[in-house]
């Protein structure tokens, strides 16, 4: 049996990630205090490290919005987990919740290796196009506006040596410009890509260390790289998209 002691604090931010998750990932896989899974919709992998709060603790937990919900009732204690082959178990001073491990195969999100990530999201330095902070106040900015004109995109607009982050309802009757004269990494001719924007989104301490990347090598495709925390817990989300010109619309 394993076991790990976390007090109300660390509990506090050990369940923000699983909600965090919750919106976009029927299960989460965590491994050895990782998880590095894709989401629902495969457009974007999370990498969440909570080894500096559970160790090396293994949680494989399907249904995640359910179990969420119920370990909710924990909030604002210190809450003890346990594994075991057959079982994991949250208690505190009062309760305890025990609930079966899923078996693995049946997972939608499965746990992803470093190497299978680093297969799908080749990223060198020379092939930098974009590399800008995204303050919390934008992203607070990015959540509301995205949510009230029900989109899933960022739009990232390049001309020339800057850029600039907008989103528009499909309509195109309402439109909003969160960022602009960000400095590129390249002179780009008049294009654009449309970003999937859960990485905008999540709940996160701080800024967003926001990347692009682009090689001659894979054409109009770009791997992203979003990287920002919740605490001291270390939360990455990568992403692929395509570089547009405007006269293909």
């Amino acid at each position: 049996m394993e076991r790990v002691n976390l007090d109300a604090e660390g509990f506090e931010s050990f369940l923000r990630c699983l909600i965090l998750l919750k919106d976009f990932c029927h299960d989460a896989d965590i491994r050895n205090g990782i998880i590095r899974q894709r989401e629902d919709q495969q457009s974007a992998v999370f990498e969440i490290d909570m080894s500096s709060l559970i160790g090396e603790l293994s949680l494989p937990i399907d249904k995640l919005k359910n179990k969420v919900d119920m370990l909710k009732c924990f909030n604002g204690q210190e809450v003890e987990i346990r594994t075991t082959e057959r079982e994991f178990i949250f208690s505190d001073d009062y309760s305890e919740l025990k609930i079966e491990n899923p078996r693995l195969d049946y997972l939608n999100n499965r746990f992803m290796s470093p190497e299978e990530v680093e297969s799908i999201f080749p990223m060198l330095e020379e092939d930098n196009i974009l590399s800008c902070m995204i303050p919390a106040m934008i992203s607070d900015r990015m959540r509301t506006i995205t949510q009230g004109f029900d989109v899933n995109n960022i739009q990232v607009n390049f001309n020339g040596e800057e850029a600039e982050l907008v989103a528009a309802t499909r309509a195109k009757d309402q439109s909003a410009k969160f960022m602009s004269r960000i400095e590129t990494n390249r002179v780009m001719t008049p294009c654009y890509s449309n970003l999937v924007a859960v990485p905008f989104i999540i709940d996160h301490d701080g800024d967003t260390d926001f990347r692009m990347y682009n090689s001659e090598e894979h054409g109009n495709m770009c791997v992203n790289k979003f990287f920002t925390s919740i605490g001291d817990i270390d939360i990455t989300i990568y992403g692929r998209s395509s570089l547009y010109e405007y006269d293909e619309e």
